[in-house]
């Protein structure tokens, strides 16, 4: 049996009925979190332009926290462009990436179409989640570190999986759809800082969608698409970089959006650095050190939180959510790390731009602290102050986002595009969406409250 089958037989196994009540608890949360995101990016430069591009077909799906309703496709990628527009949305350990952006989008439009209910969304988002996953055990992290972009490469198989599963498609038109992917995915960590990285998550939204779209309608793939020679393993990874028992083993027991699960994301920023952020603004609420007297921080982390890019000095409102330098030295100025802190003005603080430049990283190589963080405060006086956290709040179950804060940011993110009111029943209908009849009633409340 090919891989491609394997991974399907394993997706179509899955019995929405054996999902534990906290799996559909997180995959609830996580769902609202994102639809939230995408309203906060829906007025932003980057969606503006992906429609003003051609997005613009007409159809039945809305473009959330916008008036424009288009075809499934297009609302597609232009909802998982907004959603991922201000880096605000969950991210997976195991996926090395953010998963629901990557799904949702798709799913979405293509449960207004089809009149689907809120659990064939819910059941269709976890079996998504389950596939991207168990894959993206097999090649990270050395997918990861050789530079591709696993929200886009990995996820699009997650985006084709949930699709196929909420049309009902067998087992071996699944296959076909996964393995159809394997020659849409695309995304490399160079453009990481750009306006482009969002597209990733766009592209992956719309062509996981289309994928599946396409198998419905008996378009076939190479039935080894993963495994051949010069199919997506060893293109994308290379001989003796991929594992694929890893796939392939432990499916559903527990799901991975239980364990190791996902993070939702307390700042508005990439994840590699919010362990860090937690233990500057420790350092802030414990002894408020003035910027004047900071002679020295030295941030202690992971290297693989440590990527290139995540180490250079914040030039401009975008590439600030991926500078630890800037994230970290905001938080022990400011004692918080907010929206408005990556706007234009906000780069030009002078303490901030000072404590920037003096922030050093060290990193280490132990696995089990791999999202914690030590941040040390050497002052002129010669006195240390010292903050760890082990895991950043909302790492997972084991740390998860307060309920209070997780309706909080929501409810701020969707302020940017719909009223107070409809943004709080918005936020009911998710975090209760296996009771809803159609997913239309969420997307016309969204409608009905959009500014």
């Amino acid at each position: 049996m090919t891989l491609a089958l394997q991974l399907a037989q394993r997706a179509t196994d899955l019995d929405y009925r054996d999902f534990p009540s906290d799996a559909r608890k997180w995959a609830r949360e996580a769902i609202a979190d994102t639809v939230g995101c995408a309203l906060l990016g829906a007025r932003t430069d980057t969606t503006a332009a992906v429609l003003a591009a051609g997005m613009d077909v007409p159809g039945p799906a809305l473009v959330l926290g916008r008036k424009e309703r288009l075809a499934p496709l297009e609302a597609a990628f232009v909802n998982g462009t907004s959603g991922h527009a201000l880096d605000y949305d969950d991210t997976s350990k195991s996926l090395s990436g953010h998963p629901t952006v990557i799904i949702i989008p798709g799913l979405l439009a293509l449960a207004e179409a089809r009149g689907a209910s809120g659990q064939a969304l819910l059941d269709g988002y976890i079996v998504g989640v389950e596939l991207a996953t168990r894959f993206a055990r097999g090649v990270n992290f050395y997918h990861y570190e050789k530079g591709w972009h696993p929200t886009a490469t990995l996820g699009i198989f997650g985006a084709a999986a949930a699709a196929s599963r909420l049309m009902g498609h067998s087992a071996e038109q699944m296959a076909h759809a996964i393995a159809m992917a394997a020659s849409f995915a695309s995304g490399v960590k160079a453009n990481f800082g750009t306006p482009t990285k969002p597209l990733h998550a766009g592209i992956a939204a719309r062509n996981g969608l289309f994928a599946a779209l396409l198998a419905e309608q008996g378009v076939s793939a190479g039935p080894t698409a993963f495994e051949h020679p010069q199919g997506f393993l060893e293109v994308f990874n290379g001989k003796g970089n991929y594992d694929i028992d890893k796939m392939l083993t432990g499916w559903g027991d527990p799901l991975d959006l239980m364990s190791p699960g996902l993070s939702i994301k307390k700042y508005p920023c990439v994840y590699s650095v919010h362990g860090a952020i937690d233990a500057a603004i420790e350092i802030n609420r414990t002894n408020a050190p003035e910027a004047a007297q900071i002679e020295k921080v030295v941030v202690h982390m992971h290297r693989r939180r440590m990527l290139k890019h995540v180490q250079n000095p914040a030039s401009s409102a975008l590439n600030a959510k991926f500078s630890l330098p800037y994230a970290v030295a905001r938080a022990l100025i400011t004692g918080s790390v907010t929206l408005d802190h990556f706007e234009e003005e906000a780069l030009h603080d002078p303490d901030v731009m000072r404590v920037m430049s003096l922030i050093e990283m060290v990193p280490h190589e132990d696995d089990s602290n791999d999202y914690g963080a030590e941040v040390t405060v050497v002052l002129r006086s010669a006195e240390r102050l010292k903050a760890e956290v082990s895991a950043p709040l909302g790492r997972g179950p084991e740390v998860p986002l307060p309920a209070e804060m997780l309706q909080s940011k929501f409810l701020d993110c969707a302020s940017r595009s719909i009223s107070a009111a409809g943004a709080q029943a918005t936020l009911d209908m998710l975090l209760d969406l296996d009771a809803l009849p159609s997913v239309s009633n969420l997307t016309d409340e969204i409608e009905a409250a959009t500014l």
